[in-house]
């Protein structure tokens, strides 16, 4: 997949943090950094994405009389759809 070249403008305070995390962390760059920084973003918009698409269902579920699973259960149907997905995707 070819890379596509993306300006952008950054304050030298956001700079100065990001610098910092790279000379403590195993990133080579500011650039590294901010692509992992994005991804992870990406990620979570795309699992909550799923939940809402999960919390949907759960409702028509109701309406026919299926029971809501107890939150720990429903975190573990989450965490294994929006695993799929993710993977399915690519991003995992």
């Amino acid at each position: 997949m070819a890379n596509n070249l993306v300006h952008l403008r950054l304050g030298e305070k956001l700079i100065k943090e990001i610098d910092l995390i790279v000379e403590r962390e195993t990133f080579e760059n500011r650039s590294e950094f901010i692509k992992e920084a994005l991804r992870k973003e990406v990620e979570e918009h795309r699992k909550k994405e799923l939940i809402e698409s999960l919390r949907k269902k759960l409702g028509e579920g109701k309406r026919l009389g299926l029971k809501e699973p107890a939150p720990e259960e429903f975190e573990k149907i989450r965490e294994r759809v929006a695993n799929k997905i993710l993977k399915k995707k690519n991003l995992l």
